[in-house]
């Protein structure tokens, strides 16, 4: 089932039609900054319209599609089955170095991970060890 076209308004009449029923001026892109749960990333179609009644400028979401998102693990994956196969002990700076995030990100989610038992372990002086 298709979703339902949110309708433009023009703030100075008040007339409100849908995205497909008038040409648009100009149309670009926008992607969202972060992928959603699934990794897929969102992209928006912003369009301008001229508004038959009054005849003001309107901008507004013309589509939104999402892309096919990554076919692997996330990263939140890998670093989990990372973490779950050392052996005693991994540096929180190598952990960041192989993800490409900063140290303070890194331990931000191995506190959380730890918190919630996805894994097991804690954190001292910058290092994770495993329980």
């Amino acid at each position: 089932m298709p979703k339902k076209e949110k309708r433009i308004i023009c703030k100075k009449c008040g007339e409100s039609w849908l995205p497909s029923e008038l040409p648009s001026n100009k149309e670009w892109t926008k992607i969202a900054p972060m992928p959603d749960s699934e990794g897929r990333i969102t992209i928006m179609v912003m369009a301008t319209w001229t508004c038959p009644k009054c005849g003001k400028s309107v901008m507004g979401l013309k589509g939104k599609y999402k892309d096919e998102g990554t076919t692997g693990p996330s990263k939140k994956e890998l670093l989990i089955t990372k973490l779950k196969n050392i052996d005693e002990k991994i540096a929180l700076k190598e952990l960041a170095n192989e993800f490409g995030f900063s140290v303070e990100n890194i331990k931000k989610a191995l506190q959380i991970f730890i918190k919630e038992k996805t894994i097991p372990g804690r954190i001292e002086d910058d290092y994770y060890f495993k329980n």
